[in-house]
């Protein structure tokens, strides 16, 4: 499709007619797509110059500008007034529209905005003085979305001072853009008193120890309910415990907590096994147990976590109420098997009834002989154990040997419409890994293969769920009808002998004195 132009200048009859329709309107969206086809020389000239109104869409609420051409950000200003409330936009430098008096625009011609969303593709030190004095300039803010590496020490400085901002987060998709690391390396907010006044959810790229000293801080606040922590680089156990410590003693009103290690990482040893004291460990957990009202808590990190069966079970027993958890579940290739095995999902199972998504790590490749001990110990119990919500079961670099056996056990504690899903979820891929030896090169490319054999084998554990779950329904309505069947006889032979014991003929006649 060619770019489109205007053939015939617009009239004020075709304005009148567009104006029954343009109260209507209340979303508009100019994106990289769509703008290749409004590059005509004259169509927003065109439309500045005839329209009939001041603001075209009056009632537009919602705009979105993403194209990626900087002479065309400057359109944008034609829809803008004051009564939008969402803007989100591509900002594209260039050497003949500065972005400051981008932003002095937005603030003049958009003052009530409550979300902001802005994409980038370059260090956001080159514009941070201006953009804090348009946050400044927005008053009613409410949600502020950012590339990655974007939210220095004065942004969050600055953004502390707006009163109704609920929201700060970032995004990784690749549209979003990506800041430059440095800008976040030396992280040292300083908060005022009455700082983040309304603020509920935060995501932040950080080093470990900066987002210690920034929950520790007197103005932190109180009443934070989400909190997302992109991890920089990887640190030893204890500081992600001080982490963990500080987060359970300042947010105590958090219910989602995530602790995210999304980076490239560095060259490893494939063959060398870490002791259990170089890794998380369930003492490096336990702090979690303090926030009382977390319903989802998800770590990713680089090595298995060393948590035994026995953790998972305090785990589950004293977070009843969590609904999504994932325990690591693609961690980097490593020699040592998992140390949980499918017996892991029965405390889960037991203890947490809104369980929605589960992701662990696991080895599955046990023998027969686990697996009906597992299933007996689903059954010690009356009604037998099983997930009541669960939704999605992960077990991302999980191993599995045999697919027939899991698919049994699976059917028998999960509910009908349970997906179960498997691989990575890195950045990069395999392709992010990278070996130090030739002897490394070697241990990694056979990883590699079996991974790719257990993502296989999870695919067919999945297809096979679905008629397994409603064989084992059929099977528990067929008992409970037998249930109901012997306990209406039981009933029926108590009465007899009652009436047998008083006398009453078998006949049921009565007997009169």
């Amino acid at each position: 499709m060619s770019p489109w132009t205007p053939n015939i200048p617009l009239e004020p009859a075709d304005w009148a007619r567009f104006t029954r329709y343009a109260r209507r309107v209340r979303a508009l969206s100019v994106l990289p797509r769509s703008d290749t086809l409004l590059r005509g020389p004259l169509v927003f000239d065109e439309v500045a110059r005839t329209r009939a109104t001041l603001n075209i869409l009056p009632r537009l609420s919602n705009l979105t500008w993403t194209t990626e051409n900087s002479e065309r950000l400057q359109l944008s200003l034609m829809f803008m007034h004051e009564n939008i409330r969402n803007f989100t936009v591509k900002l594209i430098r260039s050497d003949h529209y500065p972005l400051s008096i981008y932003f002095q625009e937005i603030s003049l011609r958009m003052p009530a905005l409550t979300h902001l969303d802005m994409r980038f593709t370059f260090p956001v030190r080159e514009i941070q003085d201006d953009l804090c004095k348009l946050f400044d300039s927005l008053p009613h803010l409410q949600r502020v979305v950012l590339p990655k590496f974007t939210l220095s020490a004065k942004i969050m400085e600055k953004l502390s001072h707006c009163p109704k901002l609920r929201v700060i987060q970032f995004e990784f998709m690749e549209s979003q853009g990506a800041g430059d690391v440095s800008d976040v390396h030396n992280w040292f907010p300083v908060l005022k008193e009455g700082a983040f006044p309304e603020l509920r959810d935060l995501s932040i790229s950080v080093h470990i120890p900066h987002m210690v000293r920034f929950l520790s801080s007197m103005f932190f606040p109180a009443n934070l309910t989400c909190l997302y922590v992109h991890v920089l680089y990887i640190v030893p156990p204890y500081q992600v415990q001080e982490f963990l410590e500080a987060t359970a003693q300042s947010c105590q009103q958090l219910n989602q907590l995530y602790i995210d290690f999304a980076g490239d990482p560095s060259p490893l040893l494939f063959r060398s096994i870490l002791s259990d004291e170089d890794r998380i460990s369930w003492n490096t957990l336990r702090p979690v147990l303090k926030l009382s009202k977390l319903t989802l808590f998800e770590i990713h990190w680089d090595q298995p976590l060393a948590i035994s069966q026995g953790d998972i079970e305090n785990l589950a027993a004293s977070l009843p109420s969590l609904e999504v958890l994932s325990l690591n579940s693609e961690p980097l290739p490593a020699p040592q098997p998992p140390s949980l095995t499918l017996g892991a999902l029965i405390p889960f199972a037991r203890h947490c009834p809104k369980m929605r998504e589960l992701s662990l790590y696991i080895d599955a490749s046990t023998s027969a002989t686990d697996l009906e001990a597992a299933s007996r110990s689903l059954h010690a119990s009356l009604p037998p154990t099983r997930f009541r919500s669960l939704e999605k079961l992960s077990l991302g670099l999980s191993r599995i040997s045999d697919t027939e056996p899991v698919a049994l056990f699976l059917s028998e504690i999960c509910p009908l419409g349970c997906t179960v899903g498997a691989g990575v979820s890195w950045p990069n891929g395999f392709g992010a890994l990278a070996s130090e030896t030739i002897e490394d090169g070697t241990v990694l490319v056979d990883m590699w293969a079996k991974a790719a054999s257990w993502y296989e084998q999870w695919l067919v554990v999945d297809k096979m769920m679905p008629p397994l779950v409603r064989a084992r329904m059929q099977e528990r309505a067929r008992r409970q009808e037998l249930e109901r069947e012997v306990e209406d006889l039981r009933v029926r032979s108590r009465l007899l002998e009652d009436r047998a014991s008083v006398g009453v003929p078998q006949d049921g006649g009565c007997i009169l004195f």
